[in-house]
């Protein structure tokens, strides 16, 4: 009897890990946008942690990113206009995140357009 309490036990315990965890197979699922002044652009997605979502970011930049943000299980965007403003966003979905980052960087100028985008669900 003893034992099949400790296997339910383990079991329950394990059941619950995998229930909390993102999408990713992660429990925070990091993703990064970002943008540079020479124009540079970049995203990454479903990374276990903040430190390599950033990593992956600088990498498909060649390190011209200096405007980096993160966020973890929900999508994030980022807009800049010809002006330089920007701005950036998250939300539930792709959409919710570039109307978000397009109303920021617009509360400070015209011409915003979305350059990155990424979900990390």
């Amino acid at each position: 009897m003893t034992m099949r309490v400790a296997v339910l036990v383990a079991v329950s315990f394990f059941a619950a890990q995998t229930a909390f965890a993102g999408q990713c197979g992660y429990a925070y699922c990091w993703g990064a946008v970002a943008i540079g002044d020479n124009g540079a652009w970049g995203w990454a997605h479903s990374h276990y942690s903040e430190q390599n979502a950033i990593n992956a970011l600088q990498s498909e930049c060649k390190g011209n990113c200096d405007n980096v943000h993160t966020f973890y299980n929900t999508c994030g965007a980022i807009a800049k206009a010809p002006a330089g403003n920007w701005g950036f966003g998250t939300g539930g979905t792709r959409e919710s995140a570039e109307y978000s980052a397009l109303a920021y960087c617009a509360q400070y100028g015209d011409g915003c357009a979305v350059k990155a985008w990424a979900c990390s669900p």
